[in-house]
């Protein structure tokens, strides 16, 4: 399941997402309350990465072909390039062009959050650069 849609690889993309707590059955507290806080975190990094590096359709492998590939985009919050804009909701912009650079394909949009000396995986979803 594509998630996040499908964006154009010539234009602007920008990364908006709002993050809610989940009971242990996975329901989402839709009130204030329960949006994330990102307060505590000393980083939080979005990536984006083929989601089959071998089969993006070019007939050659472009990432090395190792068994995780490499990001192609990244953000973060200690370079500037994310923004947690209210709490629970995180933003990234990647400017048009910038995703011209790869081929069209299904990628991985990755948002993994550190405290202390702890770093989790929170978001793992694809999208389709066309």
């Amino acid at each position: 399941m594509n998630t996040l849609g499908a964006r154009p690889r010539g234009g602007q993309w920008r990364f908006r997402h709002v993050f809610r707590w989940s009971d242990a059955l996975g329901r989402l507290d839709v009130t204030d309350a329960g949006l994330i806080d990102f307060s505590n975190c000393s980083e939080i990094l979005l990536t984006v990465t083929p989601r089959d590096a071998r089969h993006h359709g070019w007939g050659e492998c472009w990432s090395g072909c190792s068994s995780e590939p490499q990001p192609v985009l990244s953000a973060a919050l200690s370079t500037g390039t994310l923004a947690i804009s209210n709490p629970g909701i995180l933003e990234a912009v990647f400017p048009a062009g910038s995703l011209l650079t790869f081929p069209p394909g299904l990628y991985d949009v990755r948002v993994a959050v550190t405290i202390g000396p702890e770093t989790e995986e929170i978001f793992r979803e694809p999208i389709e650069f066309a």
